[in-house]
């Protein structure tokens, strides 16, 4: 029976969920004996100031939660208290005192206070019985939002589909299919453990899910990804009755022997004696709060990582930190799994460190939803971290209650198999460059993999200044469409893909889609519209419907589509009625319409929030007609220049072997010619000079010398040239010759 937890008692807790079942879900009563508030009404409120209205600014989840719940009614506010009891009965890693505290301060918004109720809010009601995890406290906002959603279908259903789903958990688990990122939410496995604790498990998180099918039903972790969480329960019951059958007179639970240690690899011979990092957690804790800086009598390995402890060298440090090293890796450089104590907010946070005295040379694999420490620190406390705020948070222990040493040596296990992970994925990867472009190496991985990549990374190679690429990716966040325009050779296209590498923190080419606007290109081609098959005539949906359509189902990553010379299609008949949903503030749901090929009102189309779009403009084109005004309103424009002047085009140039005289040459003689240019405003302007990427090609032989500058100018730069002086060859020779002398 999947209700045994090992050591965690879970009967009080499922006999007040079955309270809150009976209560609230089928009769729509307050669990807490307020009135009748579980109606679609009272879920309504929710919607429209909550769920409609996330508030991304600063502040804690509850001082925003306070804000949004403002002008709605008591019994909402008492809901939303309710909402959050539930979520806050199966986590474990959070103490009863502090799930009352938040529940109270809801209900203090409402003007009432918990009960005394102890089968619903006492020590062993709210003891929890499986982790939910850091993600779980820190993304509480994403989860209440699955929960309301939920919640909202749930309670439009009549009484008789109630019963039907609160009896059969299959079908209440297909119900949640529908509900948005059901399957990335741990408070969906959670509810299904709460009603159904006899046919679904205690697994919180998706990452023991799949392990435990890797391990149990030799699925690889990419096919498992791709399985609904649905289909992963159906497996998951079957690994569980082929052990019952392995284990006929035992109580089986995944977190307990002999389960546990089939999945969870917890043995290795390289390890410390003690597998168990709880022991030295506690000691080190204490001698934190003394002025003992020795480490001596610490242990030098834990789980075959070496051990390094520090309370300071000299002076106590402002914070303590245990680190385990795998090969190669060092404090200073390098990353590892680290447990920093920070000891005024009595906080200590187990984190994949990141050195900060040196960029280390390989990175760990995070996402979106990963917080950095800082963002933890601005979080909760409203300030940066004071030190290692660069690293990323793995899990959070409030020392406020007592450490839980199950979850502690669950949560480094799970870091230290990721750490392995990565080490062994990077050594696998030596042969790949920078933003992983592949090498002449030969080594070709099975197919491609997204590598996470900082902003200083993707924009290495953009002759910007930090600022600037700040500037522009902020004006990207906020309105959502953007122009590159410049000169030929500023490197348009090559500028987008890094803002999109840097916009989306990984070099995920799967969320990166390029076109090119010409004079035939049509609505068609773009959006939607009928094609010649077989049978006749197909309606087909275009490039941009089909990646809108791919974004809208990963609603949490951005993707970027990259439009190259936007200006040269005809752009009212390309976009026809997106460019009213192609405005920043007319993204999602809400705005869907229909298209012009939909057959019915009920056939609407909708550009997700989460996709992005940037065009590139060549701002020398003569044949193209000044720019449609509402291109110009939907869009910022973002100018590129040639960066002759840029310290960083010419150290590029030198650490390919450019010598100081062809780097003077090439930069002072362009950068005569843009000057002439430029003050050519009557046939010219700055808008036709001429951008540096001619010269950041390698040559043939590797040499930079007189040939490799001569045939640049002659074959890609003079042609240039003479079309602009087209009425002048004189002055087109001459400028030639001076180039060339």
């Amino acid at each position: 029976m999947s209700r045994f937890c090992g050591t965690k008692d879970s009967e009080a807790i499922l006999q007040a969920s079955e309270i809150w079942k009976k209560d609230s879900l089928l009769k729509g009563e307050s669990v807490f004996g307020f009135g009748k508030i579980w109606t679609p009404e009272s879920i309504e409120e929710l919607i429209t100031h909550y769920v409609d209205n996330l508030d991304y600014g600063s502040g804690n989840f509850l001082e925003k939660l306070e804000k949004q719940l403002e002008p709605v009614s008591d019994d909402a506010k008492i809901l939303c208290a309710e909402i959050l009891w539930v979520m806050l009965l199966c986590p474990s890693n959070i103490g009863p005192a502090k799930k009352r505290d938040n529940v109270e301060i809801i209900l203090s918004w409402a003007g009432r206070s918990l009960p005394e109720n102890a089968s619903l809010i006492g020590e062993e009601a709210l003891a929890g019985i499986g982790s939910g995890g850091t993600a779980y406290s820190h993304l509480r906002w994403k989860e209440l939002v699955y929960a309301v959603l939920l919640f909202k279908q749930f309670l439009t259903e009549d009484q008789n589909k109630r019963l039907e789903l609160l009896s059969n958990g299959e079908a209440f688990a297909g119900f949640c299919e529908q509900i948005p990122e059901n399957d990335k939410r741990q408070f969906r496995h959670m509810i299904l453990f709460l009603l159904f604790p006899d046919s679904h498990e205690r697994i919180f998180g998706n990452r023991d899910r799949l392990k435990i099918l890797q391990n149990f039903a030799l699925i690889e972790p990419k096919d498992a990804r791709k399985m609904s969480a649905f289909q992963v329960d159906q497996k998951l019951a079957e690994i569980r009755a082929e052990q019952q059958t392995q284990y006929p007179n035992t109580e089986l639970d995944w977190y307990v022997p002999p389960l546990k240690a089939l999945w969870q690899n917890t043995t290795n011979s390289e390890a410390s004696t003690d597998q168990t990092i709880y022991p030295t957690l506690l000691t080190f804790l204490e001698q934190a709060h003394t002025d003992d800086l020795r480490t001596k009598d610490y242990p030098g390995k834990h789980a075959g990582l070496t051990m390094r402890v520090s309370f300071g060298a000299g002076n106590q440090a402002h914070v303590p930190w245990i680190a385990l090293l795998g090969p190669g890796q060092r404090p200073m450089k390098g990353i590892n799994p680290v447990y920093l104590y920070f000891r005024a907010e009595k906080v200590l946070i187990l984190a994949k460190g990141v050195s900060a005295a040196n960029p280390p040379a390989i990175n760990w694999e995070v996402g979106e939803e990963t917080q950095t420490v800082d963002e933890f620190f601005q979080t909760e406390y409203h300030k940066p971290a004071i030190r290692y705020g660069g690293s990323y948070v793995h899990a959070v222990y409030d020392l406020s209650e007592p450490l839980d040493q199950e979850q502690v040596d669950s949560d480094l296990a799970e870091l230290i198999e990721e750490y392995t992970e990565v080490l062994g994925l990077n050594r696998q990867e030596e042969t790949t460059n920078v933003i992983g472009e592949p090498s002449p190496a030969g080594y070709e991985p099975e197919e491609e993999t997204a590598q996470t990549v900082s902003t200083e990374t993707a924009m290495a190679d953009v002759f910007m200044s930090r600022e600037r690429i700040d500037q522009v990716l902020a004006l990207l966040h906020r309105k959502k469409n953007i122009v590159l325009q410049g000169p030929p050779g500023v490197g348009k296209s090559f500028i987008a893909k890094r803002f999109a590498y840097a916009l989306m923190k990984s070099k995920d080419l799967n969320r990166i889609e390029m076109i090119q606007f010409h004079q035939s290109y049509s609505y068609e081609d773009f959006v939607q519209g009928y094609r010649p098959s077989d049978a006749g005539f197909e309606l087909e949906n275009g490039l941009f419907h089909q990646f809108c359509t791919k974004a809208a189902a990963d609603p949490e990553r951005p993707y970027v589509f990259i439009i190259d010379e936007i200006n040269r299609g005809n752009l009212s008949k390309i976009f026809g009625e997106l460019l009213l949903l192609i405005e920043s503030d007319k993204r999602g749901r809400d705005w869907q319409v229909p298209l012009t090929y939909s057959k019915n009102l009920s056939e609407r189309f909708f550009i997700p929030e989460n996709l992005y779009l940037i065009g590139l403009m060549n701002t020398a084109d003569r044949s193209l007609a000044i720019v449609d005004y509402a291109l110009r309103r939907r869009f910022a424009f973002v100018d590129l220049l040639p960066e002759y002047r840029s310290e960083e085009f010419a150290r590029e140039l030198k650490d390919a072997g450019a010598d100081d005289r062809m780097i003077t040459k090439i930069t002072t003689r362009m950068m005569a010619l843009n000057q002439r240019i430029s003050r050519d405003t009557a046939n010219l302007g700055p808008g036709f000079c001429i951008g540096h990427s001619f010269f950041c090609g390698a040559p043939a032989n590797g040499i930079y010398d007189d040939a490799w500058f001569e045939e640049i100018i002659r074959f890609e730069i003079a042609p240039l040239i003479w079309e602009y002086w087209f009425d002048d060859p004189a002055t087109a020779q001459n400028i030639v010759d001076e180039l060339l002398a």
